[in-house]
């Protein structure tokens, strides 16, 4: 808080006064780099993918992900951290991801059989996963293979292609604007 106040060129009671906590602060530095899925409704759960994919998959999201993978190692020791980071990253997301998956149950695209719940935390769990556990980049390739091969047949539907090469995806490679 007082390397923030420090480089803001304020007082620490302001920084205080605006975030009461480090988590807090973190939480909405994190949500700066968040790219916004509310809106997605293409009407069809392809075309919802397929944005989902594309938004989610920016520069900013991969430097989103970066950020993420530095506070994941502190998230058991710090108990406050831990709950900012689930209430107000990881559920608002997955929950958006619930949402379109239930529409696309609504419009018959789904079988009632699929665990939307979990079928909606696959693809952030394994793109985080990626870069915590690999330090490769989880990008749009990277993404669209883990809806090819895993998501899809989860939603009991039939799995796409891997488009992707063999050799390692580069950042330019990864990012569609």
């Amino acid at each position: 808080m007082e390397g923030v106040a420090l480089a803001a060129g304020v007082g620490k009671a302001t920084v205080y006064r605006r975030w009461s906590s480090k988590a807090e602060l973190v939480m909405d530095a994190m949500t700066t780099l968040k790219p916004a899925i509310d809106s997605i409704d293409t009407g069809t759960l392809d075309g919802d993918i397929e944005l989902l994919i594309v938004t989610a998959c920016s520069p900013h999201s991969e430097l989103l992900l970066q950020v993420m993978a530095s506070i994941c190692s502190a998230l058991p020791r710090e108990p406050e951290l831990l709950d900012a980071f689930r209430t107000r990253f990881t559920e608002p997301r997955i929950a958006r991801i619930s949402d379109l998956l239930v529409r696309a149950r609504d419009r018959g695209e789904l079988g009632a059989e699929v665990d939307v719940a979990m079928a909606a935390s696959l693809v952030p769990s394994l793109m985080l996963q990626r870069v915590l556990m690999t330090g490769q980049p989880a990008g749009r390739a990277y993404a669209e293979q883990v809806v090819g091969s895993v998501l899809l047949p989860v939603l009991g539907r039939p799995p796409r292609p891997s488009i992707s090469t063999d050799s390692p995806t580069t950042d330019s490679e990864t990012t569609h604007d």
